[in-house]
Formats: structure tokens, C-alpha cells, sequence
């Protein structure tokens, strides 16, 4: 458990600095947006941190960083060329939270960027467990858990590449896409993110303190709901599509299910 707790405050202190550094950018660039950019690269800076600081090379833990590192570099890449694509344009999350905070918004934006910081290193709770406690070799959770992965990646993936065709097509400008898995759900590319995290946390499940791990996905869904997620963009979207309340009216919100008929 020591190596647990020393990891976890190596982490916190870690990605506070790491989360300044954006933040300090942010305000270069007039953008917060980027941080999103940053918290997607930050999973791949903190498994080198733990990596460094544990000494420990076992195949499972490797494993696990491997799929961290895909994870966050497929993120990252979808992240940058959608903050590229609109920059110098905030994202409207961040602009309303901005207008939200009136005085002193760029200072108390630091806390916005920290919590996020925060809710990174939760994020990474099933790669502290890996790192301190699994063994050499690889049991059947951790088998179950890369090929959740694997599903969930390639679904992520998939949902991606479906809303950037759509929305890189001019006639499709003011248009909700509902193709492909977006014809399923409203939020496939968050149900997948999500299903991510549920493999990270089932990768190391029966690990010593593994149960912990489950922190990781209740975390991610509630932010997803009511946080930073759906909650926003659901307002956002129904304020600047016609279509949209129709959306919300036949498809479910998160889980990929058959369309309702109204």
C-alpha cells in the first residue's frame, strides 16, 4: 500500500506542475481549449512518471502502459487537429465558463485546469495498482480487460472518424450527425471513452487494492453526464441546430441502442 500512497502523491504533485505549464500556455494563446490537449497527452506523461519512480518492467504492467499510451495518443492527435481546426476560436464550453467566473476568470481558470489535473491522476489509479501490485503473469482479468480495450478503442476510433467526415462535408454545415454509430447513439465517442476506462479498471480488478480501480469508470461517468461532457453539449447543440431536439427525441443518449419511434 506504501508504494500505492507514494505513487498517488508523486502523481498529484506530477501533473500539478504539468497542468500550470498549460495553463501558463492557455493564457499565450488566449485559448483554454488547449487544455483539453494537454489532459489527453497527460496519460502518457504520468505512466512515465510512475514508470521512473516504481522501477518496475513486468509484462502485465507494460501491458497496460502500452494500452494507456494508445489510448492517449489517438486522443491527443483527435484533440490537437480539432483545436487547430478552429483556433483562434474557443471552444463555447470555455468561453461561457469564462463569461461564468466574471472577475479574475484567467486565475480562477488555473483551478479549472488543477481539477482537471485531478480528475487525470484518478484517471490513472488502475496504472498506480498495475505498476505496485500485479504479477508476471497474465490472468484472465487482465485478458478480459485488453480485449474490452481493444473493442472499445476500435469502437472510439470509429466514432470519431464518422463526426469528422460529416462535419469536414459544407453540405452537412449546421447538420447533427447521425450516421453510422451516431445514428445509435448521441454520444457514441463518450460511451467508448467510457467502456475505455471500465477495461483499465477490469484490467486489474482482482490485483491487491485492485477494487479500487472501479473509481476510474464512476468518475469518468459522472463527468460525462453531468460535468464537462454531455450535459454541456446537449445545451450547446440544441441552441444551434434545428434538428437536434428530433436527435434527442429518437436516439439514445449514450448506450449504441435502436432508434425510438415517435
Amino acid at each position: 500500500m506504501s508504494i500505492i500512497l507514494f505513487l498517488l502523491a508523486a502523481g498529484l504533485l506530477a501533473i500539478s506542475l504539468y497542468m500550470i505549464g498549460f495553463w501558463v500556455l492557455a493564457l499565450k494563446l488566449r485559448n483554454a481549449g488547449i487544455v483539453d490537449v494537454g489532459w489527453a497527452l497527460g496519460f502518457i506523461y504520468l505512466s512515465i512518471v510512475y514508470s521512473v519512480l516504481a522501477q518496475v518492467c513486468l509484462p502485465g504492467s507494460m501491458l497496460l502502459s502500452a494500452m494507456y499510451w494508445i489510448s492517449s495518443g489517438r486522443l491527443f492527435l483527435h484533440l490537437l487537429k480539432r483545436f487547430l481546426r478552429s483556433y483562434p476560436q474557443e471552444d463555447p464550453r470555455y468561453t461561457r465558463l469564462r463569461a461564468d467566473m466574471g472577475a479574475n476568470a484567467d486565475l480562477k481558470m488555473l483551478f479549472v485546469f488543477l481539477f482537471q489535473g485531478v480528475v487525470l491522476l484518478i484517471m490513472t489509479v488502475p496504472m498506480i495498482i498495475a505498476v505496485a501490485t500485479l504479477r508476471p503473469d497474465f490472468g484472465i482479468w487482465m485478458i478480459a480487460g485488453f480485449f474490452l480495450w481493444l473493442v472499445a478503442s476500435i469502437g472510439e476510433s470509429l466514432a470519431d472518424q464518422q463526426l469528422t467526415a460529416f462535419a469536414n462535408d459544407p453540405a452537412n454545415k449546421g447538420k447533427t450527425c447521425q450516421v453510422g454509430l451516431w445514428h445509435y447513439s448521441r454520444h457514441p465517442n463518450y460511451f467508448f471513452e467510457w467502456l475505455t476506462s471500465v477495461a483499465f479498471a477490469l484490467y486489474v480488478i482482482d490485483a491487491p487494492y485492485g477494487i479500487w480501480a472501479l473509481i476510474c469508470p464512476t468518475l469518468i461517468l459522472y463527468l460525462l453526464f453531468y460535468a464537462t461532457g454531455i450535459k454541456p453539449s446537449e445545451a450547446h447543440s440544441l441552441q444551434t441546430r434545428s434538428d437536434y431536439a428530433e436527435y434527442v427525441r429518437t436516439t439514445s443518449v449514450f448506450i449504441p441502442l435502436p432508434r425510438r419511434k415517435v
